[in-house]
């Protein structure tokens, strides 16, 4: 069973690559973006670290209405019996007040966390609600269960000295921010298990696996978010046959519930102020899509069933499109990061010594909650060598500096980039 786990697995990354060296090499459409307005080369500006902090594989960042930059960290190379993989967190950085990065600690509303709560804490996707004066704090947590290597020498995963495999669980932990002796701190409200998470109605087109990417707060205990099953056929189905079996799933506060099913592989998803509309951006086709939903504004009472309406044209904006941003509170504009090449991207896991091309577009929003085509321009292009797999990227401006913050899913450290005022 182990050997066929891992053929399966082999046979996975065997197909991804080759697929994702095809979408690597073939031209993505770039007509929305306008390609003469970019900064080729930020000026580094590193932000003091509090001892200890290595926001490493800032793979999501959010800001909130004041300038304070939260950053999800992870460990997302592959882990072997020789690497253990390191334990994640969440870490902030107060940027309108020149503060520290530094982990928030984290304690339980009722009790004390489980001492493996903070061990294996693998955070992915995260979103901020900000409601009636009150932070939340919404992340995808990927648990992961090593499964032993058998004692038999021969098996293939001693040969090869690599771990039998993972078992990966996607829970999303509910925080809320509240300040401390020593700052903010996330105080766990609870946690969204997924244990028969899409057991109840019609079975999704990729089945009923369950691994979430990125989520959107839609209330205080609601939330949308992306799911692409994963599995060794489903991953050929994705990639080798581009059929677009993830989905798009909704919590409302008791139960998931499948959405929209049969989109291509989601990534990022954002929401107008109002929640009237959701954006999510695809990775393999690359396009934004906006849907028009029922939802009301977050502070409100959620309706019992909700539904996704495409909504207006797609938008290509060139790579495959990774997490979406506010680029301010006012939610006018838009910033996102995309890839390049996924043949990279996929090596980059397997510590290969490549680098992915980054690149970050903004973008306007109409007042009919559409993105505007004409808006779109490319801020940030750079072929690895600053930061490599660029996933997320956040923006602050005040009267006196201009900032670019650029996240990746591998990187030691998060880009912050110094701009000249636009």
């Amino acid at each position: 069973n182990n050997c066929l786990r891992l053929i399966g697995r082999g046979l996975t990354m065997v197909g991804f690559l080759v697929s994702a060296a095809a979408c690597g090499v073939i031209p993505r459409g770039n007509d929305a973006v306008d390609q003469k307005w970019y900064v080729s080369h930020c000026l580094p500006h590193t932000p003091k670290l509090a001892e200890g902090a290595r926001p490493a594989g800032s793979e999501d960042m959010t800001m909130d209405a004041k300038g304070v930059l939260y950053i999800s960290s992870s460990d997302y190379r592959l882990s072997t019996n020789t690497r253990a993989r390191r334990a994640g967190a969440i870490y902030r950085y107060d940027v309108s007040g020149e503060g520290v990065v530094a982990a928030m600690k984290i304690r339980s509303e009722s009790s004390r966390l489980p001492a493996y709560f903070e061990k294996n804490f693998f955070p992915h996707g995260i979103s901020l609600l900000e409601t009636n004066g009150r932070k939340r704090l919404f992340v995808i947590n990927h648990r992961l269960r090593t499964l032993p290597r058998p004692a038999d020498p021969d098996n293939l995963a001693n040969r090869l000295n690599i771990s039998a495999g993972e078992v990966r669980q996607s829970y999303v932990e509910i925080f809320r921010i509240e300040k401390g002796p020593d700052g903010e701190v996330l105080v766990h409200e609870r946690t969204v298990s997924d244990k028969n998470a899409l057991a109840l109605g019609p079975a999704p087109r990729g089945g009923r696996g369950f691994v979430l990417n990125d989520l959107v707060a839609v209330g205080p205990q609601q939330f949308l978010a992306t799911n692409n099953p994963r599995g060794w056929r489903q991953s050929v189905d994705i990639t080798i046959f581009r059929n677009p079996i993830g989905n798009i799933v909704y919590f409302d506060g008791e139960k998931y519930s499948v959405v929209k099913d049969r989109i291509d592989y989601g990534n990022g998803i954002n929401a107008s102020a109002d929640n009237r509309k959701i954006y999510v951006a695809t990775s393999l086709d690359g396009d934004l899509v906006t849907y028009r939903t029922n939802l009301n504004v977050p502070g409100d009472k959620q309706p019992e069933n909700i539904s996704l309406e495409e909504d207006g044209p797609r938008m290509r904006l060139g790579g495959h499109l990774d997490n979406i941003e506010w680029v301010d509170s006012t939610r006018r504009e838009m910033i996102i990061a995309s890839h390049a090449n996924l043949a990279a991207l996929g090596l980059q896991s397997f510590d290969a010594p490549v680098t992915s091309p980054s690149r970050i577009v903004r973008f306007a929003v109409g007042d009919n909650g559409l993105p505007v085509p004409a808006s779109a321009k490319l801020i940030y292009a750079n072929n690895g060598d600053q930061i490599s797999a660029a996933s997320v990227a956040a923006y602050f401006k005040d009267k006196t500096r201009e900032r670019l913050f650029v996240g990746s899913i591998f990187g030691e450290q998060f880009l912050t980039c110094k701009l000249d005022a636009h």
